[in-house]
């Protein structure tokens, strides 16, 4: 299975809020520390954000962080909800 730059991206993203509990961070600092691009990133973000994966707040002193528990995430949803027109294919 090949997942695409979008789930790649929001994947990371995930991972990178992880190991920030206790921090707001921005999506420039996220595009940053991978080498992504930033306008790209902004789309995973939002997508991540309607799901209720991430909550964002905007303004001075805003950012972004996880809204639910690492540990509660299942990788398999997470993929399905970023990749909803995967089709896979039974042996």
């Amino acid at each position: 299975m090949q997942l695409t730059i979008f789930t790649d991206y929001g994947l990371r993203s995930l991972m990178y809020l992880a190991a920030q509990p206790d921090k707001l961070c921005s999506v420039r600092e996220i595009a940053e520390h991978y080498g992504i691009s930033r306008n790209h990133l902004v789309k995973v973000i939002h997508r991540l954000v309607q799901l209720g994966y991430i909550i964002s707040s905007k303004g001075k002193g805003g950012g972004i962080r996880l809204a639910v528990k690492p540990q509660t995430m299942r990788l398999g949803d997470l993929v399905k909800q970023l990749e909803p027109h995967m089709s896979l294919v039974e042996c």
